[in-house]
């Protein structure tokens, strides 16, 4: 009896500890609607227009490009599907991650409402805005000046 009891007891602690292993970091699944996503802000008057749709210009990384004016102005965004449909509406993740400067990697979260990033121009250009969704963690937006 005492074997039949210690093999249960074995068994039982197996499965708890194999459950305690699993890894908690999920992976963006490919292909999830993303090809769908526009750039929008106030520059386009957060319209999901045809010449702010992103392209996937690397592994899961889809991106724009846009002329901004410095004019000391912030420029409000986002990017987001037609419908702002939960999963792909992305802003924010955080309050550190509000203020995008150019070469910095910002966090975002695709389950946003209201969480517009925020871009000044330091001088007139062509602007790349993209977003990466690769890797691990949350997806990383970055813009870069072209021209």
């Amino acid at each position: 009896m005492n074997n039949i009891r210690s093999c249960i007891s074995s068994v039982l602690l197996l499965l708890v500890f194999s459950g305690c292993a699993t890894n908690v970091i999920e992976e963006f699944a490919k292909d999830e609607g993303y090809d769908k996503l526009y750039l929008r802000g106030v520059f386009s008057w957060w319209e999901a227009d045809e010449q702010y749709k992103l392209k996937e210009v690397a592994d899961q990384i889809y991106a724009t490009r846009i002329d901004l004016i410095a004019d000391g102005q912030p420029y409000d965004f986002k990017f987001a599907d037609e419908n702002w449909t939960p999963g792909l509406n992305c802003g924010y993740a955080s309050d550190s991650n509000i203020v995008v400067k150019l070469g910095s990697r910002n966090k975002a979260n695709c389950e946003s409402i209201d969480n517009n990033f925020i871009f000044t121009p330091t001088e007139t250009g062509t602007f790349e805005f993209s977003i990466d969704f690769g890797g691990f963690g949350s997806p990383k937006v970055s813009i870069k000046q072209i021209q």
